[in-house]
Order: C-alpha cells, then structure tokens, then sequence
C-alpha cells in the first residue's frame, strides 16, 4: 500500500501484512519529513486503537523528540492509494464490447450490412429489368410473327384465289399434282414454316377437314380426323377448336401444340385465311413454330441472365475485399488505437499514486498525442505544486 503525505508529499510504501492485525482500528500516521499526522480510514473499519508498529519508512522517520499526537490534534483523513504499477488486467476495457469491437460495429458490420442490402437490393431490381426486357421483347417479336403469318395466309389466299379463277376446270383432287398450282399453294414461311390448303367438311358429301395442299404428299387427301386425334393425345383438343373456329369462311388464329415426328411436342402457331370463291370451301393455313421467331429473344434473355450472374459474382467479390480491407484497417488502427490509450490509461493510474517519474512516450500527432501532452503537463504540474510544498516547510 502506497501513502502520501498531504503536506509535503512525502511518498510512503507499507506492507499490506503488517495492517491485517490493524482490521477495524483507526491508524494514524506522522509524516518524518513535515511532522503532519494523516488517519488512514478508508479501507480500515473505524476503531479505537493506534496503529505502533507502522515503522518503515514512516515510524522510523519520525523524530523522537516530537510527541505523539493526542486525540484533540487537527488531524486530515488521507486515503489510502492503489499501487503505482497497475497490471493491464486492471484497466477497465469497456466490458465484453470493447473499443474495437465497437469499431467494428459501427465501421464494419453496419456499413456491411447496408452495402450488401444495397447490393442485394440493387440484383434484384437489375434481374427483374432484365427479365422485363426480354419478356417484352419476346412479347414484341411474338406479335410481330403472328401478324407475319397471317398476313401470309392472307396473301396465299389472295394468290390461289386469282390462279382458281383463271383455271376455274382445275379440280381440288389435283390441286397438289398441278406444279405451278401447288407452287402457289405451298409456300415456306422462315425456317420450318409453310402454308397449306385446306377444306371446311362438306356433310352434303360426306366429307370432313381436308388438306389438298401440303409440303407431305401422303396426306393430300385424307379427312381422318381421328389419326390426327390419336397422334396429338390430350393436346388435340385445342388443335381442333382452333381449326372449327375458322368455319364459315372466317379469319382465325391461335396457339396449339404439335407432335413431331421424333415423338417431340412443341408449341406453334396456326393463321388461317379464306379463300373467297364462291361455292369453294377452301381455307388457307399458315403455321410455324413459335421458337423459330422467340430464339434470338431467348438468346437475349439467356445472355442477360448470364450477365447478371456475373454481375452478382462481382458484387459478391468486391463484397468480401471491401470487408477485408476494413476490417485489416480496423484491426490494425484500433489495435494501435487502444494500445496507446491503455498506455495512457495506466501512465495516468501511475501518476495517481504518486508515482510522479513515470515516463509518457506517445508520439502520436493526433488527439492520442495531445491527450498525451496534456497528461504530461498534468505531472509535471504536480510536481511543481509538489516542491513548492516541500520549500513551504
């Protein structure tokens, strides 16, 4: 235990032993240098008795020829002080949540976590722009295929209807065999599609849909509905509405799906136009498959998402840096940081003690190396006021 003497400050090393018998018991000390008694009270239970052996250094220090002081003298209670050499486990660090944990906090985590809402924010609103685009586009191309093929319809239709005006003895059985009749009746629309001649069913004949023009001559002729029932399965049924409502010599078009050879179904697209001679129950069929005109849309669409997957991983990437790159500069300025305020926090606890020597070796140029020099100037104020004191006596 450390005592210091209020009037000269005289500085006093006491063995803790020695005041364990002296629990509950007032001790009084005199001062050798100034000859002021102090009363140790703060951490003794008040009592009585005169502490006597308290001989090094201030009971030896004392001059014999003074009296002890008596019960009635002017006495000041002087406070028993921690020890200079403070251990770092002694200095208070905040808690569980110290500076630098609340440097990462706020300089961290915080600032993280809002650039990666942001940036999760930001990928969403980017894939559904992308997803827009491309929806739409595909939209766009879509209307703009189906307008192709029933503009097609319409103008085959016009064409055979000029050609069977011209050849009105040209009968429908030899529509495909006729090679200038059937070059006109069959036609490609872009890559897979084409254009075929077809007929309403005639009950008064007992005849039902019929395809008298097409790319596939083992067809020319048939009105097995039912063959093309059992081929399509459960998607015929939209094929045949789609077809029925062309009947009574009216415009339609629509979707449906198809069977291909290879046993694949897909999706096309069927325009039908009439063929207006009178008496003539002929409709005029264009169709194609609708991924021949929404490929390069899917192409699109596809790129973008690719794009914004590398986007992502960009963000993803920069992400993780940004938070190394903190972080290091956390760890390593705050460690600084609080190295030197520990520093200073036990280079103060020192000088509370009396410990008036100690030595401040901040050369830090910022508020740490100003809060440094001010504590340096506060010991060496105290010193001062201190040897002022001691040429007083």
């Amino acid at each position: 235990m450390t005592v210091i003497c209020e009037e000269c400050g005289k500085v006093y090393h006491i063995d803790p032993d020695k005041l364990e018998r002296y629990k509950g018991k007032p001790i009084r000390v005199r001062c050798g240098e100034c000859g002021h008694v102090t009363q140790m009270s703060s951490l003794m239970q008040p009592a009585e008795e005169t502490l006597e052996e308290f001989e090094e250094p201030a009971a030896q220090s004392m001059p014999p020829s003074q009296p002890a002081p008596s019960e009635m003298e002017e006495e000041r209670p002087l406070r028993p002080i921690p020890r200079p050499k403070v251990a770092p486990s002694d200095v208070r660090t905040g808690g569980w949540l110290g500076l630098r944990g609340k440097m990462f906090i706020l300089f961290l985590f915080i600032p993280i976590l809002m650039m990666g809402l942001a940036a999760f924010i930001s990928q969403n609103y980017m894939q559904k722009l992308s997803t827009d685009i491309t929806d739409e586009s595909t939209k766009l191309v879509l209307e703009e295929g189906k307008e192709k093929l029933m503009q097609k319809s319409r103008d085959v239709a016009l064409q055979c209807e000029i050609y069977l005006r011209a050849h009105p003895a040209l009968e429908r059985e030899d529509f495909f065999y006729d090679p200038e009749f059937s070059g006109v009746a069959v036609q490609t629309v872009g890559q897979t599609g084409y254009t075929c001649l077809i007929q309403q069913p005639e009950p008064d004949r007992n005849q039902n849909w019929t395809i008298w023009a097409h790319p596939n001559p083992n067809i020319i002729g048939i009105d097995d509905i039912e063959m093309i029932k059992k081929a399509l399965g459960p998607y015929f049924e939209d094929f045949f509405k789609l077809l029925t409502s062309s009947q009574g010599m009216k415009e339609a078009q629509g979707f449906y799906m198809w069977k291909d050879p290879d046993g694949k179904i897909r999706e096309k697209y069927m325009a039908i136009a009439p063929i207006r001679l009178e008496g003539k129950p002929f409709l005029m069929m264009s169709t194609a498959y609708i991924d021949e005109f929404t490929k390069k849309t899917e192409y699109l669409k596809n790129d973008a998402q690719k794009k914004t997957s590398q986007i992502r991983n960009i963000n993803v990437v920069v992400l993780v840096a940004v938070i190394i790159i903190i972080g290091l500069c956390i760890v390593i300025y705050g460690y600084r940081l609080t190295r030197n305020i520990q520093y200073l926090t036990e280079a103060a606890d020192r000088i509370s003690v009396g410990d008036l020597e100690a030595e401040i070796e901040i050369k830090s140029k910022d508020e740490i190396g100003n809060l440094a020099d001010a504590i340096s100037r506060m010991q060496d104020s105290l010193r001062l006021s201190i040897e002022r004191l001691r040429r007083r006596r």
